[in-house]
């Protein structure tokens, strides 16, 4: 734990600043040599004191990051890319680029953001993405309004020839009642660090009158330390525990907290090492994940010990509800009764996705576990309303597409092979009502996509464009299979032992055969993991799958092979010194945060639930053994 500290008091000497109160940069001021300031550290807040001098009305609290120095962007090439030709190539499709300025403290009202250059630009930029969408004329400082600013991180998009940002502060301006000032600043983050000053207006001109800095320092986890000592030992009840309580924490640190923001309780979706910030709060689907894992853990005696279960509750019952406010009612709309699964977003876009075909995760995953946790029928009858809109959209198609692109009023036309998991929905209403109407609007969902994707030898087409009927090949990627495989093992639980469940085995074996003899998989299943890299998110879904595949037919080498894949988990759960990555899995490959920032490391939001959900399956065998 981060200890009290007191940061050095600076008296400021006015040494000229290039940031400013009025879109100005600061000019050397005359010297008001009483004013100080004192930081005071405490866990996740800063006591700010500060003496303001005589004659001052109001000042600027102004707050410098240090994740701001610099600001990451989109287009940036991880030194670990094995072609950053071919990524650099790929940039040549837009002119547009994406920089991410960072968030790391609760807002304040009044709070707004300041974005400075290094040279007078020319051009346009968009604040706000992908929720907020108007342009505004490019200047050499910008102001980021409160109202979209979110916690970590933020989208500002403009041309990539825009000159490079020379930095982004928060500030806030304040009224002098006494001149001795104390205010209480709340961290996102035990680690921050950066600069906290005071600012005013004189001679018309910006006056930095007092700053102090704040220093990183590491910051030890107990329970990190104690997992990492456990490392290669035989999985025992005591290292699932301990590694179960860093996910659940893993994943309350990820939680978006900002109650202003379109996506309040979201989890992000990926947390970015390199640039030490959480992003992406807009993929609802990858947050659900993580509902299931809690709510089973807290029925775990240690886990009840640990946690308030209340608490737990609570806090995945707000990624139901952001999932909830996002469902499709418009009377009449080809795509009625999905959910917003995603915003899609690459370094010159944002795509907002209504998912036709991926939208019953979210409902086995959060939806129904917490109709069953908490008794709220509100969860179930968006689950039902789904379901009968969704065989009323089966009738109109013979293969169920994708997506919705809202924005663009039509349906994607490419169906990629992930849309297979989509029967998880279908099962859990099945289970929970016994109503056979939505197993048999799963069946027909899954035998029309199967018509275009099973393969004989147990694998699946990658992608199938409806309106050509035309096929991508299987690229045998691990993950993208994973999500095909969670179908055909959704269809079993309705219609056991038929069809589905020989497919499973057949796609299964697949990967079996391409297991690395450490347990995990590589990103494509059959290539060196020193090509490709290790499928962390794929090597914690396949765990959990292979568990269930036991379960379904009780062989034993299934059972092995999620154990193995389970163990190289364990063995690789991340424990420092990044105190934001602890208890997650990070993985360096082209997918790392999907779709942006190719091979730099990343965790994700949806292989911290796998990864739990894993654990507990073990957990079971364990009781029963």
């Amino acid at each position: 734990m981060k200890t009290q500290s007191i940061i050095i008091l600076t008296v400021c000497l006015l040494l000229p600043n290039l940031s400013s109160l009025h879109a100005q940069e600061i000019k050397k001021p005359t010297q008001i040599r009483d004013a100080t300031i004192k930081l005071t550290e405490q866990g996740k807040q800063i006591v700010v004191e500060a003496y303001i001098p005589r004659d001052i009305t109001e000042f600027e609290l102004r707050i410098e990051s240090d994740r701001n120095n610099p600001v990451s962007g989109a287009r940036e090439i991880s030194s670990t890319d094995p072609d950053p030709e071919a990524r650099a190539l790929g940039f040549q499709k837009s002119p547009l680029d994406v920089r991410y300025p960072v968030v790391d403290i609760e807002l304040e009202p009044g709070m707004e953001g300041v974005c400075i250059f290094e040279e007078e630009p020319t051009g346009t930029y968009i604040f706000g993405g992908p929720f907020f969408r108007e342009s505004l004329p490019l200047a050499k400082v910008i102001t980021l309004p409160s109202h979209k600013l979110e916690y970590w991180e933020n989208s500002l998009m403009f041309d990539h020839t825009t000159p490079k940002i020379q930095k982004v502060y928060l500030r806030k301006i304040f009224p002098v009642i006494l001149r001795d000032f104390k205010h209480r600043i709340d961290l996102l983050s035990e680690e921050w660090s950066g600069k906290i000053s005071i600012v005013i207006m004189q001679d018309d001109e910006p006056v930095e009158i007092a700053s102090a800095r704040i220093e990183n320092k590491p910051i030890e986890s107990r329970k990190a330390s104690i997992v990492e000592r456990m490392k290669g030992e035989e999985i025992s009840r005591e290292r699932l525990i301990a590694a179960l309580d860093l996910l659940i924490t893993e994943g309350l640190r990820r939680q978006n907290n900002n109650p202003f923001s379109p996506t309040y309780g979201n989890l992000y979706a990926f947390y970015d090492l390199e640039a030490k910030l959480y992003r992406t709060n807009y993929w609802t689907w990858a947050s659900t994940q993580y509902v299931k894992m809690v709510l089973d853990a807290i029925k775990v005696p240690e886990i009840k010990r640990l946690y308030q279960t209340d608490r737990l509750i609570e806090a995945v019952d707000k990624i139901g509800r952001n999932v909830l406010k996002y469902q499709l009612k418009e009377d009449g709309h080809p795509s009625r009764g999905s959910f917003m699964v995603i915003w899609s977003r690459r370094f010159h876009r944002y795509t907002k996705w209504i998912g036709t075909s991926d939208s019953g995760v979210m409902i086995r995953w959060a939806l129904i576990p917490l109709f069953e946790a908490t008794g709220d029928s509100t969860y179930l009858e968006a689950s039902k309303y789904w379901c009968l809109q969704k065989g009323t959209m089966l009738d109109t198609f013979e293969v169920l597409p994708h997506y919705y692109r809202y924005d663009e009023d039509r349906f994607n036309e490419e169906i990629l092979d992930e849309t297979g998991w989509d029967p998880e929905g279908h099962a859990a209403l099945y289970e929970v009502t016994g109503d056979d109407r939505f197993r048999k609007i799963g069946k027909e969902f899954m035998d029309k996509h199967m018509k275009v994707f099973q393969r004989e030898d147990g694998l699946w087409h990658r992608a199938y464009d409806w309106t050509t009927d035309e096929h991508v090949e299987t690229i045998k990627m691990t993950r993208g299979l994973g999500w095909a495989m969670e179908g055909l093992l959704a269809m079993n639980r309705m219609y056991p032992d038929t069809i589905y469940l020989d497919y499973a085995q057949r796609l299964a074996q697949n990967l079996q055969k391409g297991q690395n003899k450490d347990g995990s998989w590589s990103f494509i299943f059959d290539r060196d993991p020193q090509e490709v890299g290790i499928s962390e998110k794929g090597t914690a879904l396949w765990s959990l799958l292979f568990y269930q595949l036991h379960d379904a037919t009780g062989k034993l080498e299934y059972l092995s092979t999620a154990r193995r894949a389970l163990s190289w988990c364990l063995n690789h759960q991340y424990t420092g010194p990044d105190p934001e990555a602890i208890g997650g899995l990070v993985g360096s490959t082209p997918a790392s945060m999907v779709g942006i920032r190719e091979y730099f490391p990343a965790s994700c939001a949806y292989t911290t639930g796998f990864f739990g959900m894993a654990i507990l399956e073990e957990l079971k065998i364990l009781g029963i053994e």
